[in-house]
C-alpha cells in the first residue's frame, strides 16, 4: 500500500496501475502485477513466488537487486517507489523488513524489502544455502 504524491491529476477510483519490478543487472528482466489506485493511494500484492520463479527459470546466481515502480494508465514515465515524507533520515539502516522465502526446482530463495541510500524501495533476492 502506498500514497501517490506528485502526480496530476489524480486518477480516478478503481483505476488499475502496474507494479513493476526491474532487475537491476539485467534490466530487461521485468516483473510485474496490477496494482488498484483509489485516488492518490494505491495497492498491490505479489507472491514471493514472482520473485522465486523469475530468479529460478533463469538460473540466476547470487544476489539481485529489484527496484519497484509504478505506472499509472496514461502516465509514460514510472513512479519510483520509495519514502520521502517523513522524518526519518538513512532508511537503509533505520526500518528492515522480513524475507520471505519461496521454493524453486534450483532450491530456496529469500526475498527482502529494503530502504536503499536514495530512501527508495527495492527487493533483494539471494540463494538460501542450506
Amino acid at each position: 500500500m502506498g500514497r501517490i504524491v506528485g502526480a496530476a491529476p489524480a486518477p480516478p477510483p478503481g483505476t488499475t496501475a502496474i507494479l513493476t519490478l526491474t532487475n537491476r543487472d539485467r534490466p530487461g528482466l521485468v516483473l510485474s502485477c496490477p496494482a488498484t489506485v483509489d485516488g492518490d493511494r494505491f495497492e498491490a500484492a505479489f507472491p514471493v513466488e514472482l520473485v522465486v520463479s523469475a530468479v529460478a527459470s533463469r538460473r540466476i546466481d547470487g544476489r539481485q537487486v529489484w527496484d519497484l515502480h509504478l505506472t499509472l494508465p496514461g502516465d509514460p514515465e514510472p513512479l519510483r517507489l520509495g519514502r520521502h515524507l517523513d522524518d526519518i533520515s538513512d532508511k537503509k539502516k533505520v526500518m528492515t523488513f522480513p524475507a520471505q522465502t519461496g521454493e524453486a526446482p534450483t532450491g530456496a530463495v529469500s526475498v527482502k524489502p529494503y530502504y536503499t541510500v536514495m530512501q527508495n524501495l527495492s527487493l533483494i533476492s539471494r540463494p538460501v544455502h542450506a
